[in-house]
């Protein structure tokens, strides 16, 4: 595999509103795989793709035999998640999880969106969380037997069979087993007055970047943004503990979800029936304890 640097380009897409897009231009983008070897799968990860009506037409006119890799998470756990980062991320700047929900219209009309976020669309919790229309999209598009959806669920109780079963979607043969250890856990800011002043300073510099031709763009990220990256991630950020959502905003979540995850069910031929069991049904169904007055 070559996978691109910067992992999330977003050069396609053209409906999805993205405040800052350096890969724009499509000499700029093709120029991120140049150093691909032969044999080797190019490819990237840009998360907002799968939301997109014109990425997937977009994708497949400049790539025809492009194989499609969709990861897929319980929406309730996902929007959760996705808050976290998003504070995280300087996109999101409400606290309250229930306050950022009832927030959605105002930020679909443009209103009550932090100057840090460059993808807007990223608030809109309730819509990322319904899946079924987009990877139908993408299935219409490249064919089923181009487009493999890995439920997060089957990638953390067994990840070295999701791995085996992608190199072989890839057409891939392993040639070693990576260790299998969790990334991307959730963080949080120690300051986030000093979070939010340092991302400012971090997307000014990545704008002013984004006019250079894509290798000295890439050389100018990592010579002016990785010191201060690294100092980010050294002094400012901290292991945040799990979200926990109230019994009453989980339940209203799994009911706005339930109909879009039946039908995805019935899409993928998949039994996600427990993305819609209230909290303690699915704690004993997975087998983990429950305390003692949960159940009623």
């Amino acid at each position: 595999m070559f996978m691109s640097e910067p992992k999330e380009p977003h050069h396609f897409g053209s409906d999805l509103d993205i405040r800052l897009r350096p890969f724009a231009d499509q000499r700029k983008y093709l120029e991120l795989f140049h150093r691909a070897g032969d044999g080797q799968r190019a490819g990237e990860a840009s998360v907002m793709y799968l939301y997109s009506k014109t990425a997937p037409r977009e994708i497949q006119e400049l790539s025809p035999s492009a194989r499609i890799i969709v990861m897929l998470r319980d929406p309730v756990e996902m929007v959760s998640s996705l808050h976290a980062h998003n504070l995280m991320a300087g996109y999101e700047d409400l606290l309250d999880l229930e306050q950022a929900l009832a927030s959605e219209e105002e930020r679909r009309q443009g209103r009550m969106i932090s100057t840090t976020c460059i993808l807007p669309g990223m608030l809109q919790y309730r819509a990322l969380g319904k899946y079924t229309e987009h990877v139908r999209r993408y299935q219409e598009i490249f064919g089923r037997d181009r487009v493999r959806c890995i439920l997060f669920d089957d990638l953390k109780n067994d990840p070295q069979k999701a791995y085996l079963e992608t190199l072989a979607f890839l057409g891939l043969e392993p040639a070693a087993f990576p260790e299998f250890k969790a990334h991307n856990e959730r963080q949080q800011w120690r300051n986030r007055r000093t979070g939010r002043a340092m991302l400012a300073t971090i997307l000014v510099l990545y704008s002013l970047c984004s006019h250079l031709p894509t290798r000295a763009f890439r050389k100018a990220v990592r010579s002016t943004l990785g010191l201060p990256y690294y100092l980010l991630m050294r002094t400012n950020l901290t292991k945040a503990p799990p979200s926990r959502l109230s019994p009453q905003l989980r339940d209203r979540l799994r009911e706005t979800f339930r109909e879009d995850v039946e039908a995805l069910g019935r899409l993928l031929d998949r039994d996600l029936s427990s993305w819609c069991q209230p909290e303690p049904a699915r704690l004993v169904a997975a087998g983990e304890p429950v305390a003692a007055g949960e159940l009623a």
